[in-house]
This record gives structure tokens, sequence and C-alpha cells, in this order.
């Protein structure tokens, strides 16, 4: 999984957000993932915490990197388009060393950006369009999207 940035924390563990498991917070990314992948719901969240999924999204060899390995979030419009724009070699790189079985990318407008340059680098970009970013209003949406997506490996 590609996403966009780490989220700047302001150093502030209420702002933490994927990989941090001793706190499940706001974290709408997590959320979807598990939710896509494990049909986990909010309430099992809730009484697990998140520690079981990440360790479950590591042993089944799922893994999510940045487009932008800072965070960007706090940018304008243009600085921050920019900055993924920037991005895009390190990513595909980094993305590359991984060997995937396949990549999804999460967020609408990086798609755009990433399509091109995973194909050109033969990486296995499972999605045939966009996915938007799984926030509580589009979070059926997310699971839809990335479970299409997920479906061309067998899964």
């Amino acid at each position: 999984m590609i996403a966009e940035s780490p989220p700047d924390d302001g150093g502030d563990l209420l702002h933490r957000r994927f990989f941090y498991a001793d706190r499940l917070g706001a974290d709408n990314l997590f959320r979807g993932v598990v939710a896509a992948i494990f049909g986990t719901t909010k309430d099992e969240l809730k009484r697990t915490g998140k520690r079981p999924w990440l360790e479950r999204l590591q042993a089944e060899g799922f893994f999510l990197i940045d487009l932008a390995p800072y965070p960007v979030n706090g940018l304008s419009g243009a600085a921050r388009r920019r900055a993924l724009i920037d991005a895009v070699p390190g990513c595909v790189s980094r993305a590359a060393r991984l060997s995937p079985d396949g990549v999804v990318v999460i967020k609408a407008d990086l798609y755009p950006m990433l399509e091109g340059p995973l194909r050109d680098a033969d990486l296995p970009l499972l999605q045939d369009g966009p996915i938007a970013f799984p926030l509580g209003n589009t979070r059926a949406e997310f699971v839809d999207g990335f479970n299409r997506a997920r479906s061309k490996l067998g899964a």
C-alpha cells in the first residue's frame, strides 16, 4: 500500500497514526485497511486495540509506505503537490525494493501521480483507478475499491 505521507504529529501521541500500536485514536487509514482486509469492525478495534491487527498485517505480508517520506499535511496546496511529485521517484524505488505481489495507491489524488511511474517500473499496480481515502464518510467506498483491487491477487 502507498499512502500520502506520515502525518505531522507535532510531538503529540494523540496524533500518531498507522504504526503507533499503543493507541487507536482517530486513525482512519488503519480502520479502513483492517476493515477491508479482515472485516474488522469499530467495536472489535475498541476491544482488541491495534497491536494484534498490526501484527497480523505484518505476518500476512502487507506493507504501507508513504509517497513522501516526511509530513506534507501542513503544507499549502501547491507546496504539498510539489513535494509529492518530487517524491515519486524515491517512492517507486522503495516500492520496488519490497518486491510486492501487488500495489494499491491509497488516496484519489495520488493515483495519477503514481500510476505511470509504478507501471513503468513493472510494479503490479492492482487498481484501475483512484481509491478514496477511508474517512468516515468514504470508508465503505474505500473498502470496496481496496477489495476490488486486491481481488486481482486471488485473495
